[in-house]
């Protein structure tokens, strides 16, 4: 199939997803009237429907899951590993930590996305910059290696996230943390969204324009020495900007996983290997994605809207499944 095709197909889901999105809800608001709604917002219910909650529901959506997806796809090369993620290297449990730590400690007041937000947004980077310590006393910065120190690190943060929370009395500070640790799409301010606009604007323009050398990765260490291009410093580089992409989505969304392993995968089964073609088609599924994720769990189930995160892993695992079978499918 041409990329176009792809592309326009892709451009048109998205198009359904967030006409749906603005329809569908609490309040119903016919889709021949959403255009005038738009265009002459008024004091009506319906309007501000649209105008308060689904539009911003919208924008957080696809920019959070473009975030993650490219995340994701960055770090499944840098890992030479499909089945990596962007909290694979334990980013996601330290944001989880950082989280934790601000409500439970009592500085952060419970509730306040932004001030628990920045706690996770620390974590994550901290135990970014402790993987690469690690890996750089061990003189090893292979993909194995930094594989098995994102599952070491990984599971000793998330152990001591679980006894805490096992610790916490306070049934209050529980919900809190429940409600950050299965993430959640509430509007930011204009000048925090459009940092976060930034953030991925930038962070695609700087992957794009190094799409040559993600192909290398591809091919592995030892091949890529070979061409007399030694990639370590390029790992190293990629695996700070992501953690930098994730920390600001966890500031901005709490935890949201499925994304970004997801997302890249089905990238390639239609365009390929080649990243000057997987990362703008990574950006736009993964927003796409995270749409209908939010449209499918604001009305799943009448009168409750399901957590982002929940709502991305019943989209995400039967498109996982899915592509296994696809991939083992052909081998027998």
């Amino acid at each position: 199939m041409k990329s176009y095709v792809i592309y326009v197909s892709t451009v048109t889901i998205l198009l359904v997803a967030i006409m749906l999105s603005l329809a569908i809800g609490d309040v119903s608001v016919s889709i021949s009237h959403i255009p005038s709604l738009l265009i002459y917002p008024s004091n009506t219910v319906e309007s501000s429907a649209l105008w308060d909650v689904r539009i911003p529901h919208i924008v957080m959506a696809f920019v959070i899951g473009a975030c993650l997806s490219l995340a994701g796809l960055v770090m499944q090369t840098v890992m030479q590993n499909q089945l990596a993620d962007p909290y694979l290297l334990g980013i996601s449990s330290g944001a989880n930590l950082g989280a934790l730590l601000a409500i439970v400690s009592g500085l952060a007041v419970v509730g306040s996305v932004i001030s628990v937000g920045c706690a996770a947004f620390v974590g994550a980077i901290i135990v970014s910059l402790c993987i690469m310590a690690f890996a750089r006393l061990l003189k090893r910065m292979d993909a194995m290696t930094l594989l098995l120190l994102g599952f070491g690190i990984n599971a000793f943060v998330s152990g001591i996230v679980s006894l805490v929370i096992t610790l916490v009395a306070d049934t209050n500070k529980t919900k809190s943390i429940q409600f950050w640790l299965l993430g959640n799409l509430q509007p930011l301010s204009n000048s925090m969204m459009l940092i976060i606009a930034i953030v991925l604007v930038i962070s695609s323009a700087f992957f794009f324009f190094q799409s040559r050398i993600l192909d290398l990765m591809l091919m592995g260490q030892n091949l890529s020495l070979t061409m007399g291009r030694s990639l370590v410093n390029f790992q190293r580089l990629y695996i700070i900007v992501v953690s930098i992409v994730v920390g600001i989505t966890v500031y901005a969304s709490g935890i949201i996983g499925f994304v970004g392993l997801v997302v890249p995968q089905c990238a390639r089964i239609l365009v390929g290997e080649k990243h000057s073609k997987l990362i703008p088609l990574s950006i736009v599924l993964g927003g796409t994605f995270l749409v209908w994720a939010d449209v499918i769990g604001r009305n799943l189930i009448p009168g409750m809207s399901l957590p982002i995160g929940v709502a991305a892993a019943a989209c995400g695992a039967p498109i996982f499944c899915w592509m296994v079978f696809h991939q083992t499918g052909g081998r027998r």
